[in-house]
Protein backbone atom coordinates (compact mmCIF):
# COMPACT_ATOMS: atom_id res chain seq x y z
CA UNK A 1 0.00 0.00 0.00
CA UNK A 2 2.88 2.06 0.72
CA UNK A 3 4.49 1.19 -2.39
CA UNK A 4 1.29 2.49 -4.56
CA UNK A 5 1.19 5.84 -2.06
CA UNK A 6 4.72 6.50 -3.02
CA UNK A 7 3.91 5.77 -6.82
CA UNK A 8 0.80 7.92 -6.66
CA UNK A 9 2.52 10.48 -5.19
CA UNK A 10 5.62 10.54 -7.53
CA UNK A 11 2.98 10.73 -10.32
CA UNK A 12 1.64 13.80 -9.09
CA UNK A 13 4.63 15.41 -8.62
CA UNK A 14 5.80 14.58 -12.32
CA UNK A 15 3.16 16.61 -14.16
CA UNK A 16 3.63 20.14 -12.38
CA UNK A 17 7.75 19.50 -12.89
CA UNK A 18 7.65 17.96 -16.56
CA UNK A 19 5.26 20.21 -18.30
CA UNK A 20 6.60 23.37 -18.16
CA UNK A 21 9.85 21.95 -19.26
CA UNK A 22 8.42 19.59 -21.95
CA UNK A 23 6.85 23.02 -23.66
CA UNK A 24 10.19 24.47 -23.10
CA UNK A 25 11.67 22.31 -24.78
CA UNK A 26 9.26 22.30 -27.50
CA UNK A 27 9.83 25.97 -27.71
CA UNK A 28 13.30 25.57 -28.25
CA UNK A 29 12.63 23.08 -31.19
CA UNK A 30 10.40 25.61 -33.01
CA UNK A 31 13.05 28.12 -32.80
CA UNK A 32 15.65 25.99 -34.61
CA UNK A 33 12.83 25.40 -36.85
CA UNK A 34 12.63 28.62 -37.39
CA UNK A 35 16.24 29.88 -37.33
CA UNK A 36 16.73 26.84 -39.64
CA UNK A 37 14.65 27.85 -42.12
CA UNK A 38 15.12 32.21 -42.12
CA UNK A 39 18.47 32.49 -41.08
CA UNK A 40 20.66 34.07 -44.32
CA UNK A 41 23.42 31.27 -44.10
CA UNK A 42 24.29 32.47 -47.50
CA UNK A 43 26.31 35.56 -45.74
CA UNK A 44 29.42 33.94 -44.23
CA UNK A 45 29.56 35.80 -41.46
CA UNK A 46 26.03 34.71 -39.89
CA UNK A 47 27.42 30.89 -40.39
CA UNK A 48 30.40 31.62 -38.20
CA UNK A 49 28.17 33.33 -35.87
CA UNK A 50 25.58 30.55 -35.58
CA UNK A 51 28.97 28.07 -34.88
CA UNK A 52 30.05 29.84 -31.99
CA UNK A 53 28.03 27.53 -29.59
CA UNK A 54 29.85 24.87 -31.17
CA UNK A 55 33.01 26.27 -30.40
CA UNK A 56 31.84 26.81 -26.74
CA UNK A 57 30.54 23.09 -26.66
CA UNK A 58 33.79 22.02 -27.36
CA UNK A 59 35.67 23.67 -25.92
CA UNK A 60 33.92 23.90 -22.29
CA UNK A 61 32.13 20.55 -22.45
CA UNK A 62 34.48 18.13 -24.67
CA UNK A 63 32.23 15.45 -23.95
CA UNK A 64 32.83 13.03 -27.29
CA UNK A 65 29.47 11.28 -27.49
CA UNK A 66 27.63 15.19 -27.40
CA UNK A 67 29.93 16.42 -30.07
CA UNK A 68 29.55 13.03 -32.18
CA UNK A 69 25.62 13.64 -32.08
CA UNK A 70 26.27 17.24 -32.81
CA UNK A 71 28.80 15.87 -35.98
CA UNK A 72 26.41 13.52 -36.83
CA UNK A 73 23.04 15.92 -36.80
CA UNK A 74 24.50 18.84 -38.56
CA UNK A 75 25.91 16.33 -41.23
CA UNK A 76 22.13 15.10 -41.81
CA UNK A 77 20.94 18.48 -41.87
CA UNK A 78 23.96 19.74 -44.99
CA UNK A 79 23.24 16.63 -46.82
CA UNK A 80 19.52 16.98 -46.85
CA UNK A 81 20.00 20.67 -47.35
CA UNK A 82 22.04 19.96 -50.65
CA UNK A 83 20.33 16.95 -52.02
CA UNK A 84 16.36 17.80 -51.09
CA UNK A 85 16.23 21.46 -50.75
CA UNK A 86 18.61 22.32 -53.73
CA UNK A 87 18.44 19.49 -55.62
CA UNK A 88 17.00 21.45 -58.81
CA UNK A 89 19.64 24.34 -58.18
CA UNK A 90 22.46 23.70 -61.01
CA UNK A 91 26.26 24.08 -59.82
CA UNK A 92 24.90 24.14 -56.03
CA UNK A 93 27.52 23.03 -54.48
CA UNK A 94 28.19 23.08 -50.09
CA UNK A 95 28.44 26.34 -49.21
CA UNK A 96 31.06 26.88 -45.76
CA UNK A 97 28.33 29.32 -44.23
CA UNK A 98 25.59 27.44 -44.23
CA UNK A 99 27.39 24.09 -42.98
CA UNK A 100 29.15 26.08 -39.97
CA UNK A 101 25.40 27.26 -39.84
CA UNK A 102 23.59 23.88 -39.31
CA UNK A 103 26.28 22.77 -37.32
CA UNK A 104 25.66 25.84 -34.82
CA UNK A 105 22.09 25.33 -34.94
CA UNK A 106 22.57 21.33 -33.85
CA UNK A 107 24.80 22.48 -31.33
CA UNK A 108 22.57 25.33 -29.76
CA UNK A 109 19.65 22.72 -29.78
CA UNK A 110 21.77 19.99 -28.00
CA UNK A 111 22.96 22.07 -25.11
CA UNK A 112 19.49 23.84 -25.25
CA UNK A 113 17.63 20.35 -24.76
CA UNK A 114 20.95 19.58 -21.64
CA UNK A 115 19.92 22.61 -19.77
CA UNK A 116 16.40 22.04 -19.99
CA UNK A 117 16.81 18.54 -17.70
CA UNK A 118 20.43 19.09 -16.43
CA UNK A 119 20.84 19.55 -12.64
CA UNK A 120 21.87 23.10 -10.92
CA UNK A 121 25.19 22.86 -11.17
CA UNK A 122 25.00 21.33 -14.49
CA UNK A 123 22.74 24.21 -15.98
CA UNK A 124 24.75 26.81 -15.13
CA UNK A 125 27.80 25.75 -17.57
CA UNK A 126 24.98 25.15 -19.99
CA UNK A 127 24.05 28.23 -19.34
CA UNK A 128 27.66 29.67 -19.99
CA UNK A 129 27.66 28.38 -23.50
CA UNK A 130 24.11 29.58 -24.82
CA UNK A 131 23.99 32.97 -23.31
CA UNK A 132 27.03 34.52 -25.43
CA UNK A 133 26.56 31.88 -28.12
CA UNK A 134 22.77 33.28 -28.38
CA UNK A 135 24.58 36.91 -28.46
CA UNK A 136 27.07 36.21 -31.03
CA UNK A 137 24.44 34.70 -33.45
CA UNK A 138 22.29 37.84 -33.02
CA UNK A 139 24.70 40.18 -32.71
CA UNK A 140 26.15 39.22 -36.16
CA UNK A 141 22.80 39.07 -37.76
CA UNK A 142 21.59 42.92 -36.46
CA UNK A 143 24.97 43.98 -37.44
CA UNK A 144 24.64 42.77 -40.97
CA UNK A 145 20.91 43.75 -41.18
CA UNK A 146 22.11 47.55 -40.04
CA UNK A 147 24.80 48.58 -41.86
CA UNK A 148 22.33 49.82 -44.71
CA UNK A 149 21.58 52.54 -42.12
CA UNK A 150 24.26 55.52 -43.44
CA UNK A 151 23.27 54.21 -46.99
CA UNK A 152 19.41 55.39 -46.15
CA UNK A 153 21.45 58.59 -44.84
CA UNK A 154 23.85 59.41 -47.10
CA UNK A 155 23.41 58.46 -50.59
CA UNK A 156 26.86 60.21 -51.32
CA UNK A 157 29.91 58.69 -49.76
CA UNK A 158 33.31 59.72 -49.29
CA UNK A 159 35.44 57.48 -50.91
CA UNK A 160 37.33 59.68 -52.63
CA UNK A 161 38.49 61.35 -49.81
CA UNK A 162 40.26 57.65 -48.92
CA UNK A 163 41.22 56.69 -52.46
CA UNK A 164 43.13 60.01 -52.81
CA UNK A 165 45.17 59.63 -48.87
CA UNK A 166 45.93 56.15 -50.02
CA UNK A 167 47.30 57.52 -52.97
CA UNK A 168 49.20 60.03 -51.53
CA UNK A 169 51.35 57.08 -50.05
CA UNK A 170 52.64 56.37 -53.88
CA UNK A 171 50.57 53.41 -54.36
CA UNK A 172 47.84 52.21 -53.63
CA UNK A 173 47.63 49.19 -50.97
CA UNK A 174 44.65 47.61 -51.44
CA UNK A 175 44.62 47.32 -55.62
CA UNK A 176 48.42 45.52 -55.07
CA UNK A 177 47.28 43.25 -52.34
CA UNK A 178 44.04 42.69 -54.21
CA UNK A 179 46.43 41.98 -57.07
CA UNK A 180 47.71 39.06 -55.48
CA UNK A 181 44.45 37.30 -54.53
CA UNK A 182 44.00 37.79 -58.35
CA UNK A 183 46.87 35.91 -59.27
CA UNK A 184 48.02 33.57 -56.61
CA UNK A 185 45.31 31.51 -55.85
CA UNK A 186 45.75 30.19 -52.33
CA UNK A 187 46.94 33.47 -50.96
CA UNK A 188 43.11 34.57 -52.10
CA UNK A 189 41.37 31.78 -50.95
CA UNK A 190 42.89 32.06 -47.59
CA UNK A 191 42.81 35.84 -46.90
CA UNK A 192 39.46 35.51 -47.89
CA UNK A 193 38.50 32.75 -45.93
CA UNK A 194 40.26 34.47 -42.42
CA UNK A 195 38.11 37.90 -43.27
CA UNK A 196 34.99 36.05 -43.17
CA UNK A 197 35.99 34.01 -40.23
CA UNK A 198 36.32 36.88 -38.09
CA UNK A 199 33.11 35.31 -36.11
CA UNK A 200 34.33 32.38 -35.12
CA UNK A 201 37.88 33.81 -34.15
CA UNK A 202 36.29 36.26 -31.82
CA UNK A 203 33.98 32.89 -30.19
CA UNK A 204 37.83 31.37 -30.06
CA UNK A 205 39.42 33.62 -28.08
CA UNK A 206 35.90 33.90 -25.95
CA UNK A 207 35.80 30.19 -25.29
CA UNK A 208 39.62 30.22 -24.35
CA UNK A 209 38.44 32.78 -21.21
CA UNK A 210 36.08 30.69 -20.52
CA UNK A 211 38.33 27.58 -20.21
CA UNK A 212 40.97 29.52 -18.49
CA UNK A 213 39.09 31.29 -16.00
CA UNK A 214 36.19 29.26 -14.94
CA UNK A 215 33.81 32.19 -15.59
CA UNK A 216 32.59 34.37 -18.39
CA UNK A 217 34.29 36.97 -19.19
CA UNK A 218 31.55 39.38 -19.96
CA UNK A 219 34.59 42.05 -20.36
CA UNK A 220 35.39 40.53 -23.72
CA UNK A 221 31.84 40.89 -24.95
CA UNK A 222 31.81 44.24 -23.98
CA UNK A 223 34.46 45.23 -25.65
CA UNK A 224 33.44 43.56 -29.08
CA UNK A 225 30.12 45.09 -28.57
CA UNK A 226 31.14 48.78 -27.34
CA UNK A 227 33.67 48.72 -30.57
CA UNK A 228 30.25 47.45 -32.82
CA UNK A 229 28.20 50.47 -31.93
CA UNK A 230 30.33 52.84 -31.54
CA UNK A 231 32.14 51.93 -34.99
CA UNK A 232 28.55 52.20 -36.77
CA UNK A 233 27.92 55.78 -35.76
CA UNK A 234 31.84 56.88 -37.23
CA UNK A 235 30.54 54.89 -40.05
CA UNK A 236 27.78 57.97 -39.75
CA UNK A 237 30.62 60.39 -39.78
CA UNK A 238 32.44 59.65 -42.39
CA UNK A 239 30.39 57.15 -45.16
CA UNK A 240 32.86 54.68 -47.37
CA UNK A 241 31.87 51.74 -48.96
CA UNK A 242 35.83 50.47 -50.09
CA UNK A 243 38.34 50.58 -53.08
CA UNK A 244 35.95 47.39 -55.32
CA UNK A 245 33.08 49.71 -55.19
CA UNK A 246 34.26 52.51 -56.06
CA UNK A 247 36.23 51.18 -59.12
CA UNK A 248 33.23 48.61 -59.73
CA UNK A 249 35.27 45.89 -61.90
CA UNK A 250 38.18 47.55 -62.38
CA UNK A 251 39.45 46.49 -59.24
CA UNK A 252 42.27 45.67 -59.19
CA UNK A 253 43.38 46.27 -62.09
CA UNK A 254 45.44 49.69 -62.59
CA UNK A 255 44.64 52.44 -60.54
CA UNK A 256 45.23 55.82 -60.74
CA UNK A 257 48.95 56.69 -60.79
CA UNK A 258 50.63 59.31 -57.94
CA UNK A 259 52.17 61.93 -60.33
CA UNK A 260 48.69 61.96 -62.05
CA UNK A 261 46.63 62.11 -58.66
CA UNK A 262 49.50 64.90 -57.64
CA UNK A 263 49.15 66.78 -61.06
CA UNK A 264 45.40 67.39 -60.45
CA UNK A 265 45.68 67.79 -57.18
CA UNK A 266 47.85 70.89 -57.66
CA UNK A 267 45.80 72.18 -60.06
CA UNK A 268 43.25 72.38 -58.21
CA UNK A 269 41.12 69.45 -57.94
CA UNK A 270 39.57 68.28 -54.79
CA UNK A 271 38.04 65.45 -54.02
CA UNK A 272 34.12 64.87 -54.52
CA UNK A 273 31.96 62.55 -52.63
CA UNK A 274 29.96 59.91 -55.12
CA UNK A 275 26.65 58.80 -55.40
CA UNK A 276 26.66 55.23 -54.58
CA UNK A 277 24.10 52.51 -54.88
CA UNK A 278 22.11 51.97 -51.47
CA UNK A 279 22.62 48.85 -51.83
CA UNK A 280 26.39 48.99 -51.30
CA UNK A 281 27.04 49.23 -47.29
CA UNK A 282 29.21 52.32 -46.02
CA UNK A 283 31.15 49.81 -43.24
CA UNK A 284 34.63 51.01 -44.59
CA UNK A 285 35.67 53.50 -42.03
CA UNK A 286 36.84 52.76 -39.50
CA UNK A 287 37.30 49.16 -40.44
CA UNK A 288 35.69 47.31 -37.63
CA UNK A 289 37.25 44.08 -39.36
CA UNK A 290 40.84 45.24 -37.81
CA UNK A 291 39.59 46.47 -34.84
CA UNK A 292 37.89 43.40 -33.55
CA UNK A 293 41.03 41.39 -34.35
CA UNK A 294 43.08 44.21 -32.63
CA UNK A 295 40.93 43.62 -29.66
CA UNK A 296 40.85 40.34 -29.76
CA UNK A 297 45.08 40.27 -30.40
CA UNK A 298 45.71 42.84 -27.51
CA UNK A 299 43.23 40.90 -24.70
CA UNK A 300 44.79 37.33 -25.33
CA UNK A 301 47.84 38.17 -22.94
CA UNK A 302 47.07 36.20 -19.92
CA UNK A 303 47.12 33.25 -22.12
CA UNK A 304 50.51 31.07 -23.40
CA UNK A 305 52.94 33.25 -26.11
CA UNK A 306 51.36 30.22 -29.01
CA UNK A 307 48.34 31.61 -28.66
CA UNK A 308 48.98 35.18 -28.48
CA UNK A 309 50.81 34.55 -31.55
CA UNK A 310 48.24 32.54 -33.48
CA UNK A 311 46.23 36.08 -32.20
CA UNK A 312 48.76 38.57 -33.77
CA UNK A 313 48.81 36.42 -37.21
CA UNK A 314 45.21 36.56 -37.17
CA UNK A 315 45.18 40.44 -37.72
CA UNK A 316 48.06 39.93 -39.92
CA UNK A 317 45.59 37.72 -42.13
CA UNK A 318 42.64 40.20 -41.64
CA UNK A 319 44.85 42.93 -42.74
CA UNK A 320 45.46 41.14 -45.72
CA UNK A 321 41.99 40.50 -45.92
CA UNK A 322 40.36 43.84 -46.14
CA UNK A 323 43.02 45.07 -48.26
CA UNK A 324 42.78 42.28 -50.99
CA UNK A 325 38.77 42.14 -50.56
CA UNK A 326 38.99 45.35 -52.17
CA UNK A 327 36.40 46.22 -48.68
CA UNK A 328 38.47 48.83 -47.25
CA UNK A 329 41.59 51.68 -47.65
CA UNK A 330 44.76 51.13 -45.74
CA UNK A 331 43.62 54.66 -44.25
CA UNK A 332 41.04 52.56 -43.09
CA UNK A 333 43.08 49.97 -40.75
CA UNK A 334 45.30 52.72 -39.70
CA UNK A 335 41.83 54.64 -38.03
CA UNK A 336 41.07 51.30 -36.51
CA UNK A 337 44.07 51.30 -34.39
CA UNK A 338 43.31 54.56 -31.89
CA UNK A 339 39.81 53.67 -32.44
CA UNK A 340 40.38 49.86 -30.79
CA UNK A 341 42.95 51.37 -27.87
CA UNK A 342 39.57 54.15 -27.14
CA UNK A 343 37.28 51.02 -26.97
CA UNK A 344 39.61 48.90 -25.16
CA UNK A 345 40.20 52.37 -22.37
CA UNK A 346 36.81 53.08 -22.17
CA UNK A 347 35.76 49.54 -21.40
CA UNK A 348 38.47 48.86 -18.75
CA UNK A 349 36.74 48.94 -15.20
CA UNK A 350 39.53 48.10 -13.23
CA UNK A 351 41.20 51.19 -13.33
CA UNK A 352 39.32 54.64 -12.55
CA UNK A 353 38.62 56.91 -15.44
CA UNK A 354 41.03 59.64 -13.71
CA UNK A 355 43.97 57.31 -14.02
CA UNK A 356 46.34 58.66 -16.83
CA UNK A 357 46.77 54.75 -17.75
CA UNK A 358 42.68 54.93 -18.73
CA UNK A 359 42.37 58.73 -19.76
CA UNK A 360 45.23 59.27 -21.75
CA UNK A 361 44.34 56.24 -24.14
CA UNK A 362 40.57 57.51 -23.64
CA UNK A 363 41.43 60.84 -24.89
CA UNK A 364 43.92 60.26 -27.48
CA UNK A 365 42.96 57.55 -29.19
CA UNK A 366 39.05 59.35 -29.68
CA UNK A 367 40.91 62.39 -30.63
CA UNK A 368 43.18 60.89 -33.48
CA UNK A 369 40.06 59.06 -34.61
CA UNK A 370 38.65 62.48 -34.81
CA UNK A 371 41.62 64.60 -35.66
CA UNK A 372 42.14 61.78 -39.21
CA UNK A 373 38.60 62.47 -40.10
CA UNK A 374 38.70 66.39 -40.05
CA UNK A 375 42.35 65.70 -42.12
CA UNK A 376 41.09 63.18 -44.63
CA UNK A 377 38.20 65.81 -45.20
CA UNK A 378 40.40 68.70 -45.95
CA UNK A 379 43.70 67.89 -45.96
CA UNK A 380 44.52 66.10 -49.46
CA UNK A 381 46.40 68.81 -50.81
CA UNK A 382 48.61 68.48 -47.73
CA UNK A 383 49.72 65.16 -48.31
CA UNK A 384 50.15 65.51 -52.40
CA UNK A 385 52.26 68.39 -51.38
CA UNK A 386 55.86 66.79 -50.81
CA UNK A 387 56.72 63.70 -51.36
CA UNK A 388 55.15 60.44 -50.25
CA UNK A 389 57.03 60.34 -47.06
CA UNK A 390 54.28 62.89 -44.88
CA UNK A 391 51.35 60.60 -44.96
CA UNK A 392 53.56 58.09 -43.75
CA UNK A 393 55.11 59.91 -41.04
CA UNK A 394 51.53 60.39 -40.20
CA UNK A 395 50.39 56.99 -40.08
CA UNK A 396 53.93 56.20 -37.89
CA UNK A 397 52.61 58.94 -35.56
CA UNK A 398 49.21 57.41 -35.49
CA UNK A 399 50.64 53.76 -34.64
CA UNK A 400 53.47 54.86 -32.47
CA UNK A 401 51.61 56.33 -29.60
CA UNK A 402 48.61 53.30 -30.37
CA UNK A 403 50.90 50.60 -29.03
CA UNK A 404 52.67 52.62 -26.08
CA UNK A 405 48.90 53.84 -24.81
CA UNK A 406 48.10 49.85 -25.34
CA UNK A 407 51.14 48.46 -23.82
CA UNK A 408 50.51 50.50 -20.68
CA UNK A 409 46.97 50.23 -20.29
CA UNK A 410 47.15 46.57 -20.79
CA UNK A 411 50.52 46.58 -17.88
CA UNK A 412 48.67 48.17 -15.03
CA UNK A 413 44.98 46.20 -15.56
CA UNK A 414 46.74 43.08 -15.77
CA UNK A 415 49.45 44.20 -12.61
CA UNK A 416 46.27 44.82 -10.72
CA UNK A 417 44.66 41.43 -11.86
CA UNK A 418 47.71 39.94 -10.14
CA UNK A 419 47.48 42.21 -6.81
CA UNK A 420 43.98 41.56 -6.48
CA UNK A 421 44.55 37.47 -6.93
CA UNK A 422 47.10 38.09 -4.13
CA UNK A 423 45.35 39.50 -2.02
CA UNK A 424 42.82 36.97 -1.87
CA UNK A 425 45.41 34.58 -1.21
CA UNK A 426 46.89 36.48 1.41
CA UNK A 427 43.21 36.49 2.77
CA UNK A 428 42.76 32.73 2.77
CA UNK A 429 46.31 31.89 4.46
CA UNK A 430 45.30 34.38 6.61
CA UNK A 431 41.93 33.08 7.70
CA UNK A 432 43.92 29.37 8.01
CA UNK A 433 42.62 28.35 4.76
CA UNK A 434 44.43 25.53 2.81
Amino acid sequence: MNTSSNQLASGANWTPVRIPRILIAILFCLIFLLALAGLPFDIPYVGCGVASAFIFQVVVRPRRAEILGVLAGAAALILFDRFVVHHSTPHSGFQVGACLGFLGLVSFLVLALRAIWAKSDERKQLQSILIPAAGFAFFVLGTSKLLNLASLIFPKTMDVYAYCFDASLGFQPSFVVGKWFQDYALVGMLGRGFYYALPAAMALAYAAYLRVKKNTPLFLLEVFMAAGLLGYFLYLAFPAAGPVYLVGPHFPGSPIPFSTLRSLVSRGMEPRMVLMSQEVCRNAMPSLHMAWALLMAFNCRPFPRWVRALAYFFVFTTFLGTLGTGEHYLIDLVVAFPFSVAVQALCTRSLPLKSPARLVPLVGGSALTVVWFIVLRFGTRVFFAWTPLVPWVCIAATLVPTFLWMRRILAIENGQRQVHCTGKLAHAAGAGVP
